[in-house]
This record gives C-alpha cells, sequence and structure tokens, in this order.
C-alpha cells in the first residue's frame, strides 16, 4: 500500500504532462487551421466574384453616371450692377473699415436683358440696399478671405431675394479696396 501512493502520485504526474497536449483539440493542428482558413477565405472570394459586377461592367456605369450628371454648359455674360462705397464698424471692434468695389454679375445669356432691367433699373435702390447690407455686416474674415467667398455668395442671394428670382449664377467683385480707421 506505500508502494502504491507514489505510483499512483507518479501517474497523476504523466498524466497531466500528456493531459495538455490532448486538450487542443483540432484547432491545436497548424495544419488544420491553415485548411480551415483558407477554405473560409475561397468561399469569401467565390461569394464577392458571383456578387460584385465585373470590371468593365462597372466602367460602363460609371461613364453612364458621369454622363447623366453633366449640365450643358450655360453661356453666360457679365452685367455691371453699379460702385459701392460702404463703411462697417462690426467687423473690428474700435475701428472702422470702409469698403470700395466694383460689382459685377454674371448671369445666364438668355437672363441678361431681363437681369439688367430688374437689378439697373426697377429695382436699383432695393439692389442697393441689399449690397450694403451685406458689407455693412461682413465679417472682419469675410473682408480678409482672398476670395472673398462667403461675401460674394451673401451678396448673390440678397440680390437674388430682391429680385425674387435666381438670375445671378456668380458675383465677381472688382477693385476691392479696404481701409481701416
Amino acid at each position: 500500500m506505500a508502494t502504491d501512493a507514489p505510483e499512483q502520485a507518479e501517474a497523476a504526474v504523466h498524466a497531466s504532462a500528456e493531459a495538455p497536449a490532448k486538450s487542443g483539440g483540432l484547432l491545436a493542428n497548424p495544419i488544420v487551421l491553415i485548411a480551415i482558413l483558407l477554405t473560409v477565405m475561397t468561399a469569401e472570394g467565390a461569394i464577392l466574384y458571383v456578387i460584385l459586377p465585373s470590371p468593365s461592367a462597372a466602367a460602363s456605369v460609371d461613364e453612364e453616371e458621369l454622363g447623366a450628371d453633366i449640365e450643358p454648359e450655360v453661356h453666360t455674360v457679365e452685367v455691371f450692377v453699379d460702385n459701392f462705397t460702404s463703411t462697417n464698424s462690426l467687423a473690428a471692434h474700435g475701428s472702422v473699415i470702409h469698403l470700395n468695389f466694383k460689382l459685377t454679375a454674371i448671369v445666364a445669356s438668355s437672363q441678361e436683358i431681363a437681369f439688367d432691367q430688374a437689378a439697373n433699373t426697377d429695382n436699383k435702390a432695393r439692389v442697393r440696399q441689399a449690397v450694403l447690407k451685406v458689407a455693412r455686416k461682413a465679417t472682419l474674415e469675410d473682408l480678409n478671405d482672398p476670395s472673398l467667398s462667403t461675401f460674394k455668395r451673401l451678396i448673390r442671394e440678397e440680390i437674388n431675394k430682391v429680385l425674387r428670382k435666381s438670375y445671378i449664377i456668380e458675383v465677381v467683385i472688382s477693385d476691392f479696396k479696404t481701409m481701416e480707421q
């Protein structure tokens, strides 16, 4: 009996040493693991091949979509609106900024006469008021922007609002000068 206990302990040690090697199961073998991964990847590739269109079909769809997005080119003309001189005391605290610029509107050539009549004859005072309102409300960032993009957009929106029609495609500001006092 005394000899049975050390033999049982020795058998338990051998069994515990062999147990981790067998406990990994099927995924412990690297060849089986690689085979499973390759099978899954092949199945994914086959599914994508069936679902996705061929490159030539995708290219033709892209060309059709691009062709649909391109609008026919509109012929535009420049219509001079007026020279403007204004002051802005909101842009810089404690000082006044004097603004001088010439305003020209780019409109479709088919609307040139109608816009000229509406902006420079029928609603001249309202258009001037709208432009001066934008000039007086402009921030320092708007006035220091090299392209004056926000300033131009606001002028375009205000003039189109006054005329109750979207005549203006783009606004061109030339001879833009600012002087801070």
